[in-house]
């Protein structure tokens, strides 16, 4: 079979419009997180029973999304961002009609299958309509899409299930997401199928070392940030003695930083190359981290939440950047391998900040906990470089 090469469309149009659908996939992710107390009381479960809807979304997400992407390699692209999106607003539209758990639990996993199947193959599409020496803008808008979708759009979404019951919140993505697919049939071009990879040979990325050594550092340094994120109303209380409104803006400083890093590494990385912008990235992040721990005033609480937000958020797009370089003949499959990194990283993260409390660590233990993880990250990445 004669294949085609990945054309060099050059435009940026539809790569925003895919954006706005890795936005609702980005407040999918959480939203449900901040209106358990609301699930549970309607569901009539208790609220860690709620909480499995959460898990069970983030789980299916990364377990399935590599092999996804291995499967559906010979469809073309435009037909699975259709299909994947269509099934994550029928799922959660779904889930609002949910009366009970096992129902819920179901469509929750339904549209986890729908996000592992569009983001992916969003950030592949994104570089083959931007060309290749705009590769890395793309990727870091299609991850800001992520970034604003759940610093943005999960406060929004939670506001509106605490106000109109947990449903408005689902229906307010799936409005967002519809939106998306809408625009998506009217902008998105038709791509020519990348060339042909064998199943064996796409599969065969997901235990290459080159692709796990770089899907590491990218897992180390998603669960070094969220070793702090997790706790940080408990951190800030602590060290500084943060809450209420003042927390509230903390976060929003770290919010408004995320969603910087998660643009502004793309454009480093185009200008500078992927390597040194990691390297910028990961040695902030685990000062930044160490230095929110140990902060000597609380007026340098908010600067410091807004530089450790932009550092954890520009680490996936360079190391998404290397993969495809790579991969070039099968970057979904790559760029998947990532994604479920950052999941598994969240919830080792989590797992650890857990355990650091439970074994009676502070505030101050927590954020050296976050940063020991982050020199990790550093040190894998400079043993990464060099071979």
């Amino acid at each position: 079979m004669i294949t085609v090469p990945e054309p060099r469309v050059h435009r940026l149009a539809p790569v925003l419009v895919l954006a706005v659908g890795t936005f609702a996939m980005g407040t999918d992710s959480f939203v449900l997180a901040g209106i358990l107390p609301q699930l549970a009381s309607g569901l009539r479960v208790s609220e860690a029973s709620a909480g499995q809807v959460v898990t069970a979304f983030a789980l299916t997400y990364a377990v399935t999304a590599p092999f996804l992407a291995a499967a559906t390699g010979k469809v073309r692209r435009k037909t699975l961002l259709t299909f994947g999106l269509s099934l994550f607003i029928a799922a959660n539209l779904a889930s609002i009609a949910a009366t009970g758990l096992p129902f819920l639990l179901l469509a929750r996993i339904a549209a986890a299958l729908g996000a592992a199947l569009f983001t992916p193959t969003a950030s592949a599409a994104a570089v083959a309509l931007a060309g290749a020496e705009r590769r890395g803008l793309a990727l870091s808008i299609i991850l800001g899409g992520l970034a604003v979708g759940t610093v943005f759009g999960v406060p929004a979404g939670t506001a509106l299930g605490q106000h109109f019951g947990w449903q408005a919140s689902l229906l307010f993505i799936a409005a967002v997401a519809l939106v998306a697919l809408a625009a998506l049939l009217v902008t998105l071009p038709t791509l020519p199928l990348p060339p042909v990879v064998r199943l064996r040979d796409r599969l065969a990325l997901l235990v290459d070392r080159r692709v796990l050594g770089i899907v590491a550092v990218t897992t180390l340094a998603s669960a070094a940030g969220i070793i702090v994120y997790t706790y940080l109303a408990r951190i800030l209380l602590d060290t500084a003695g943060i809450s209420g409104s003042a927390l509230t803006a903390a976060l929003l400083a770290w919010g408004i930083g995320g969603s910087t890093g998660a643009f502004g590494s793309g454009w480093l990385t185009d200008r500078h190359g992927p390597r040194r912008t990691l390297v910028l990235a990961i040695g902030i992040l685990a000062l930044s981290l160490l230095g929110l721990g140990f902060a000597p005033t609380a007026g340098l609480t908010p600067p410091l939440m807004a530089v450790t937000g932009a550092a954890a958020w520009s680490v996936a797009t360079p190391n998404n950047h290397r993969l495809t370089g790579l991969a070039p003949e099968s970057p979904s499959v790559v760029i998947s391998a990532n994604s479920s990194g950052i999941y598994l990283g969240q919830a080792l993260g989590a797992a650890a900040g857990g355990l650091v409390l439970t074994a009676g660590g502070g505030a101050e233990v927590l954020c050296v906990a976050g940063a020991t993880v982050a020199a990790a990250a550093f040190a894998l990445n400079a043993i990464l470089a060099d071979h």
